[in-house]
């Protein structure tokens, strides 16, 4: 291969020695020519027993390996990984640790994105694939234009799919996650195009939330509940209005997610003296909302004056 594998132990941030022993008992029998009895050559020309080679700088501190090739070359690679507890470094790739507490003696610019690979799975071959180039990801096609539901995606009510859609046939890129009510209608598998268009709503009798809330044009609910992806709820879900127009929404949230949204969480504890509520308890039902678990806010925005509003349910 044509670029550069490192492999280096850290310790804060900071490389230090490798077990230069491992070194040699790894190294050393591929080395062409011999090495010394004593010391540890800083270039290294290495041929593998299948055939494969390698050119190696460095020592202890840090070894680099040039136009290595895939095949047992690597599987040394990953032995001295393995043995002496070093990273390995692709010239462009995340670096590879054998186990977790060693990303805090990485250098800061490896954290984040170094894997782990357990020392029983760290192989040439693992190593391989971790460096292989990887495919472009699919360019998917341009969602439509979902005035109430502005971006199903990371709400998660539509996800990426390459099966066809069980309206229209056609694979679309994408497909629906969401609630659908109807008799007949398939339970998955929608794409959010047959939404978007009326198809699904049309062809099974089916609407993709439960009730609008609040008065609004009888072409506003309709839109929100045939031509809209919906969203999933602990219990049957409302869409909130405001200003005489549907509200967006804009996802699940929890007691965190709602600190960006304090007018929200007023409305949430309007709602909640509504239920007679004693003060107290109000605040520990705002405190423990959770997006994954439960009890569960769902936060929209109005589209006319931009307030953030907010209800909450469970199980």
């Amino acid at each position: 291969m044509s670029y550069s594998l490192y492999l280096c132990r850290f310790a804060g941030g900071e490389p230090t020695p490798m077990d230069e022993t491992a070194i040699r008992d790894v190294l050393d029998p591929v080395t062409l020519g011999g090495t010394a009895a004593a010391g540890s050559p800083e270039f290294r020309e290495l041929e593998a027993g299948d055939g494969g080679t390698a050119d190696v700088h460095g020592d202890a501190r840090g070894l680099t390996f040039h136009r290595f090739s895939p095949g047992r070359v690597l599987d040394l690679v990953a032995e001295l990984a393995r043995r002496t507890g070093a990273v390995v470094i692709p010239g462009d790739g995340p670096a590879i640790m054998t186990d977790e507490a060693h990303r805090r003696h990485l250098p800061e610019g490896f954290r984040a994105e170094a894997i782990v690979v357990p020392p029983p799975a760290l192989t040439g071959q693992a190593i391989s694939l971790a460096i292989s180039p990887q495919p472009e990801p699919r360019r998917r096609p341009v969602l439509p234009q979902f005035p109430y539901h502005p971006n199903p995606v990371a709400t998660g009510s539509v996800t990426a799919s390459d099966e066809p859609c069980a309206c229209c046939g056609q694979e679309r890129g994408w497909v629906y996650t969401g609630p659908v009510h109807a008799a007949d209608a398939p339970d998955t598998g929608i794409c959010p195009y047959c939404i978007a268009f009326g198809t699904a709503a049309e062809r099974y009798d089916a609407c993709f939330a439960d009730t609008v809330e609040g008065d609004v044009p009888q072409g506003v609910v309709m839109e929100i509940l045939e031509r809209t992806p919906g969203f999933t709820a602990w219990q049957s879900p409302n869409w909130l209005t405001h200003c005489g127009d549907g509200a967006a929404f804009l996802g699940p949230a929890g007691t965190k997610e709602l600190r960006a949204y304090p007018d929200a969480v007023d409305h949430l504890r309007r709602q909640c003296a509504e239920w007679t509520w004693p003060p107290g308890r109000v605040e520990d039902f705002l405190g423990s909302l959770d997006k994954d678990g439960g009890p569960t806010a769902y936060l929209f925005r109005c589209r006319v004056c931009e307030t953030h509003l907010a209800y909450a349910d469970f199980t």
